[in-house]
């Protein structure tokens, strides 16, 4: 780790939010690095405390607000506020990193994965998405973007319900086309039904039905593992 992107990148890795760093300009910095760990080669983020080297590329910004003098001739109270202020900025100039290469669709996608988690969608949404890995929060999100532009759709419900549930199966009926049954391999738990419910309320086209069936299997003749007696559920 190096730059402040880099550092913020590898938190969020080490289950440390951007929100929870507390960026300080470091006392001893190096003038070839960013970064004012221990180590040069630190790995991780053990600490919420960073400190950074902010005249490596920031000078312009922070030269006058860390000159020694000005530092100096200030009250303690004053002091605290340019810490907090130097913190706040370097939040500002990490987040405009972290867009740096990021093309316009990852931006809105990102964008949605804010709203889902902040509340925006409603609060289903906004526990359902807490309450799964980063990965799976920006599949949602991934998806939930493309249908706003294509409009939403059968396959997208089971393309996103896969991503979520890998041991999903998805059975269409025969004679009423638009009701369909979901088999979950995993037991009932309330975060999974949470998880669930997001999934089929945002996803699943409105005119269709569903029936969902948890850890046991429903019986289909010829299928012979799904024929186990006392291990199948009543259809």
């Amino acid at each position: 780790m190096n730059f402040i992107w880099d550092i913020a990148l590898q938190a969020q890795r080490d289950e440390l939010s951007l929100d929870e760093l507390f960026f300080q300009p470091a006392k001893n910095p190096s003038p070839c690095y960013e970064q004012s760990f221990k180590s040069i080669n630190e790995a991780h983020v053990y600490s919420p405390l960073v400190e950074i080297n902010p005249f490596m590329r920031f000078t312009g910004i922070f030269q006058y607000l860390l000159h020694r003098d000005v530092v100096y001739d200030l009250e303690a109270e004053n002091k605290q506020f340019i810490f907090f202020a130097f913190d706040a900025i370097v939040h500002i100039l990490t987040e405009i990193d972290l867009c740096h290469g990021m093309t316009t669709r990852e931006f809105y996608v990102r964008r949605v994965k804010k709203e889902l988690l902040y509340g925006v969608y409603g609060d289903l949404a906004q526990e359902a998405m807490e309450s799964m890995t980063k990965e799976e929060q920006l599949k949602v999100a991934d998806e939930l973007y493309c249908i706003t532009e294509t409009g939403g759709s059968f396959a997208s419900f089971c393309k996103i319900v896969k991503e979520i549930f890998p041991g999903v199966f998805i059975y269409q009926g025969r004679q009423k086309r638009r009701r369909i049954y979901v088999y979950l391999d995993r037991k009932e738990t309330p975060t999974l039904v949470t998880q669930w419910d997001f999934l089929r309320d945002t996803f699943l086209p409105i005119d269709m039905e569903v029936r969902v069936f948890w850890d046991t299997h429903f019986g289909i003749i010829g299928v012979e593992p799904t024929m186990l007696t006392d291990g199948i559920a009543i259809f």
